[in-house]
């Protein structure tokens, strides 16, 4: 084989060793949650869903795609939404009663004022962080943001199982969070991903009751206001 050939084929190695090594992997398992019983005692919880699982280590380019947090009977909807740093969040009045989206949190703070019922209001979160999300009008109604660097993140079903797709291959630190609460208990562990295969992890959260107690937009008390309804259209 002559320099000129055998150069050529070192360099199509070199360019392809890359593109092996860059195969993505995946990591499964589930998140054991425990909740203390009346006597202090410590008890598996049967309904484990919800539960947001994320990995941190690297950054992604936040998907195009605009999650959407709906109100609907004085709630929202989902509860939980986690999303990639940068992307866009529509809060859509889907109710029959004007709401007020917002958020004092420390990773991020928003007001999006009085919308009517089919108003819809998009929020861009830019950092990372866990934002608790109200309504200035209704104090039952509570959600929690879970803004990730990447899109390695998944919500557990009931049994806390979750599955997260396309890793990079490397060792990263792997996260839990399940409570409305930015000082809440996050668990915490680390886990090896390989090209093109599937590593296991086991995540486990001690439940307390949760505290929904919180301030409304202004830092105050909330008290009695209208429900703005049907005759403030």
């Amino acid at each position: 084989m002559g320099s000129r050939a055998l150069k050529s084929l070192l360099l199509a190695l070199l360019l392809a060793a890359p593109l092996a090594s860059a195969e993505p992997g995946s990591v499964q398992g589930e998140v054991r949650v425990s909740v203390i019983g009346a006597d202090g005692e410590p008890r598996p919880k049967a309904d484990r869903s919800g539960i947001v699982v994320y990995l941190t280590g690297y950054t992604e380019e936040p998907p195009a795609e605009v999650a959407v947090m709906s109100q609907a009977n004085k709630a929202f909807t989902p509860g939980v939404l986690p999303v990639v740093a940068g992307q866009k969040v529509e809060f859509l009045n889907k109710d029959v009663v004007l709401h007020n989206v917002f958020s004092r949190s420390v990773a991020r703070k928003f007001d999006a004022g009085k919308n009517r019922p089919g108003e819809k209001y998009v929020e861009t979160f830019k950092k990372t962080g866990i934002i608790d999300v109200y309504c200035d009008i209704h104090e039952q109604m509570v959600a929690t943001l879970v803004v990730v660097p990447n899109r390695a993140f998944a919500v557990t079903d009931r049994d806390g199982r979750f599955v997260l797709r396309g890793v990079p291959p490397g060792r990263y630190p792997i996260f839990a969070v399940h409570r409305r609460d930015e000082k809440s208990d996050i668990a915490r562990e680390e886990v090896v991903v390989e090209a093109g295969r599937a590593s296991t992890a086991t995540l486990t959260l001690v439940e307390t009751r949760p505290d929904d107690t919180h301030l409304d937009k202004r830092g105050k008390k909330y008290t009695p206001r209208p429900d703005y309804s049907e005759k403030d259209r």
